[in-house]
C-alpha cells in the first residue's frame, strides 16, 4: 500500500502543485468523489487499499450515487468545483491518484473499473506528464 506522504508528494510533483497541502486536498477530493460513485462493498476495498490518513474522504454507507452522477464528467465537475480547477486538471489529478491507488493492486483496479462505467476506465490510464506550470488553482 502506498503511504499517505507518497501519495501527496506524487501527486505534488506529476500535478507540479506548489506545495504538499494542495495536493491533499485533491486526493481527498479525488477520493470522495469516487467513492461516491461504488457500492458499499467496492468502496470498502478501497478504503482498505488507502493510507489510514485519506480514509475520512470515502463517503461511509449508504448506496452509490444514481444513474445521473455516473459519468465521468460529473465527477470530474465534483473534484474541479470545489478548487476552482478545470475539467482537464480534474481529470489529470483523478488519473494520478487512481493509478497511483492501484499500481499495486490490481485486484482493486479489476473491481474499481467492473463497478464504473465504461467512460471511467480513462481513470485507470497513466496521464500524460504535464508539458508546462500547472496553475495553481488545485
Amino acid at each position: 500500500m502506498i503511504s499517505h506522504r507518497q501519495l501527496v508528494e506524487e501527486v505534488a510533483s506529476r500535478a507540479r502543485l506548489d506545495d504538499t497541502e494542495a495536493a491533499d486536498a485533491a486526493v481527498h477530493l479525488v477520493l470522495a468523489a469516487l467513492s461516491s460513485r461504488l457500492d458499499a462493498p467496492c468502496r470498502e476495498h478501497l478504503r482498505q487499499a488507502v493510507p489510514a490518513h485519506e480514509r475520512g474522504a470515502l463517503t461511509y454507507g449508504g448506496e452509490a450515487a444514481d444513474d445521473s452522477a455516473m459519468r465521468l464528467d460529473e465527477l470530474l465537475a465534483d473534484v474541479a468545483r470545489p478548487v476552482d480547477a478545470t475539467l482537464e486538471q480534474a481529470l489529470f489529478l483523478a488519473r494520478t491518484v487512481v493509478c497511483r491507488l492501484t499500481a499495486e493492486d490490481t485486484a482493486l483496479e479489476a473491481e474499481l473499473q467492473g463497478a464504473l462505467p465504461d467512460e471511467f476506465g480513462m481513470l485507470f490510464a497513466e496521464p500524460d506528464p504535464l508539458p508546462e506550470r500547472s496553475s495553481r488553482a488545485t
